[in-house]
């Protein structure tokens, strides 16, 4: 497996909290333990899904996708918490965590659905509402299409453009995220800005919603997802109550990447997300 730039920059961050490779000063050394909210934007729309449909018509079974259909995931609030170790008055190693989010995923369809989808709605609506899902009138329908391979095009838009903005799946992310952290100003300043720069890895859990499973109408759907590691950074800012307590609000974001397989009994698309999302994150800690 090739291991690229991006990757051994992450590794070299962990290694240098890790060993210690940074001249901290061992007396200052402190805990902090923060709890709190955090937004999780991804900001993540797929690329093309790409593969084969099936169509629930004996004649032709299966598909090609069209082109420009994507799966967005939608913003979720969560718990957050991290423990922060503090090297000296400037640097700190913090290890953020959180309970892990379930978001929706949502189906964003093609133009050329759409179009399809008008189509069938005119053959709709000289042979009824049943045209294409009742078999008596498959044979009228496929005339009223221009052609058998016109009928299926119709066929599956029809039935895909109900799904548009529908959660189809639900994604569980687990992405805890190491940083190593500068702190600005002096020790004694109550407000205290502060920037971090670490390693993300995150875990993906995809499931199939009811809805999904329509969609697809060939039997339960079984959806895979890899993992990812990538580069994180943080800026926000530290206000210290006292010795012990204080309030910090932030903003992080990791370099995302992963690949989702589609499966059904007779078919399979696949999909990649490449994101950087937006964690705005508002957290009360405790040092001693």
């Amino acid at each position: 497996m090739k291991t690229s730039f991006f990757q051994m920059n992450a590794r070299a961050v962990v290694c240098a909290v890790a060993c210690g490779v940074i001249p901290f000063a061992a007396s200052a050394q402190t805990y902090t333990f923060k709890i709190g909210a955090g937004r999780i934007d991804p900001r993540a729309t797929s690329g093309d899904l790409e593969g084969t449909l099936p169509t629930g018509f004996a004649g032709a079974p299966l598909v090609p996708l069209p082109a420009g259909n994507h799966l967005e995931v939608m913003p979720k609030s969560t718990l957050l918490f991290s423990i922060e170790r503090s090297f000296d008055d400037h640097w700190s190693a913090e290890l953020v965590l959180g309970v892990p989010p379930t978001h929706d995923v949502k189906l964003r369809v093609s133009d050329s659905v759409k179009s399809g989808a008008a189509n069938a709605a005119l053959v709709k609506a000289a042979l009824g509402a049943d045209a294409f899902t009742n078999p008596a009138k498959t044979a009228a329908a496929i005339t009223a299409s221009g052609g058998a391979a016109n009928y299926v095009s119709m066929r599956v838009a029809d039935n895909v453009n109900k799904y548009d903005g529908v959660t189809v799946a639900r994604v569980k992310q687990a992405a805890p995220t190491l940083f190593l952290n500068y702190k600005f100003l002096d020790a004694s300043s109550a407000l205290r800005p502060y920037v971090g720069v670490g390693i993300n890895y995150t875990n993906f859990k995809v499931t199939s919603t009811q809805a999904g499973n329509d969609l697809y109408t060939d039997g339960p759907v079984r959806i895979s997802s890899t993992d990812s590691i990538g580069l994180a950074f943080q800026v926000g800012g530290t206000y210290k109550f006292d010795k012990n307590w204080s309030a910090s609000a932030g903003w992080t974001t990791a370099a995302v990447k992963n690949n989702v397989t589609i499966r059904t009994n007779t078919s399979e698309q696949t999909l990649t997300y490449r994101f950087h999302p937006s964690v705005f994150s508002l957290m009360m800690g405790y040092s001693y």
